[in-house]
């Protein structure tokens, strides 16, 4: 755990400004990501930031002050579980142009206990001090990867780069791995002169080893995977969508609401699902401890990326939020029929038909079989299959 101590500033409008420490708690291993709490008046409480989050340039001091990074960025809405501390500050800005954080414009000081939600959470601004950066993007999961090793800030080299360096910057990032990478314009930074040699596990391009004295022209753009399958059922092809905004994971969908076929199936292809999919409406969310992103997506199934399809604007849902927890669901089929069988017979050729699909049980509807010859020639199949003539 890292702690920076200010000191009494004499700011230019003649004004001393009220030093105080800052922290990062909880922290991860590494201590480069939690929420930010400050000390003041013989406690530490958290800076709470509800609706956006830290600004980026707010988020790069704090991650300075705290000799983290050189790049910073702040999720919304986290949630934090059975937090019990308090907030000392409801708002701080900054403007990049600071040289400690008490130059920044911020609230007064204030005692507040910091109330759950109606989900039992406790929500507030997260802060991740990265040592990589997407900038100058299509969109937000895409971009030039600016990193800064010792302590100065590069672009990284097209020619000696590959898709576990790539998965490494996205993973840092809090994305779910890389889509791809291409070649893109370094501009007026300079690019890092050494080959990057990943595992893809590493946490930071920084963790990577480094090869050889290389000359490059181009720097590495990098589309980022923003969406992912979570909170699956016990056959693990059910479950919600989550997609990646501002620093934070949240639901796509809500009550009443499903996918259109088109794009449930291209969700399902892009988490590895390749032979049907389908969506359902108000489905109980009670394990879902997050936030809904986006009310509704509409994809047609050629995008690169996700940020490419139909949206909403990127909101927190509420209808997700009230007590009954309803939203979308999402239905992925790969259809590896394991096995046929008849049940309910009165001998052991004949019953009814059973498939097992994915570990899975159940019967054959023949609603759409309208011919007796579609009939017939499924009857045959399966007969055929179990041995018989």
């Amino acid at each position: 755990m890292r702690y920076i101590f200010f000191v009494t500033v004499l700011l230019a409008n003649g004004h001393y400004s009220e030093g105080f420490p800052i922290r990062l708690w909880p922290t991860n291993s590494r201590g480069t990501e939690g929420l930010v709490e400050a000390f003041y008046n013989g406690s530490w409480g958290i800076v709470v930031h509800y609706w956006p989050q830290f600004t980026d340039a707010t988020a790069t001091l704090l991650c300075k002050t705290l000799g983290l990074s050189q790049f910073g960025y702040s999720s919304s809405w986290t949630p934090i579980e059975n937090y019990t501390g308090h907030s000392w500050l409801d708002a701080l800005e900054c403007f990049g142009n600071e040289t400690t954080v008490d130059q920044c414009m911020r609230s007064s000081w204030s005692f507040n206990i910091y109330k759950q939600t109606l989900w039992d959470f406790s929500y507030g601004s997260k802060l991740y001090c990265t040592d990589t950066k997407l900038m100058d993007g299509e969109t937000e999961n895409t971009g030039i990867v600016y990193t800064t090793f010792s302590g100065k800030i590069y672009t990284i080299c097209y020619d000696v780069f590959d898709m576990n360096a790539a998965n490494v910057v996205c993973n840092h990032l809090r994305y779910n791995g890389a889509v791809n990478f291409s070649s893109g314009e370094p501009g007026s930074t300079h690019i890092y002169y050494k080959n990057l040699i990943c595992g893809g596990i590493e946490s930071s391009l920084t963790q990577c080893n480094t090869t050889n004295d290389i000359n490059c022209s181009k720097a590495v753009y990098i589309t980022c995977r923003a969406v992912r399958f979570t909170h699956r059922n016990e056959y693990n092809y059910e479950g919600a969508v989550e997609i990646y905004h501002n620093g934070s994971w949240g639901f796509v969908g809500s009550s009443q609401y499903s996918f259109d076929e088109v794009t449930a199936t291209y969700l399902c292809e892009i988490f590895g699902f390749q032979n049907g999919a389908f969506s359902t409406s108000d489905h109980l969310l009670e394990t879902y401890y997050g936030k809904a992103w986006l009310s509704s997506l509409t994809c047609k199934g050629n995008e690169t990326h996700i940020m490419q399809c139909d949206r909403s604007d990127f909101n927190v849902v509420t209808s997700v939020r009230l007590t009954y927890k309803t939203g979308t669901w999402l239905h992925c089929f790969d259809f590896n029929i394991r096995s046929i069988r008849l049940v309910n017979g009165s001998t052991f050729y004949e019953g009814r038909v059973e498939l097992d699909v994915n570990g899975r049980w159940g019967s054959v509807c023949t609603y759409y079989m309208l011919s007796t010859e579609l009939k017939e020639s499924a009857a045959e199949v399966v007969c055929k299959y179990l041995g018989f003539s």
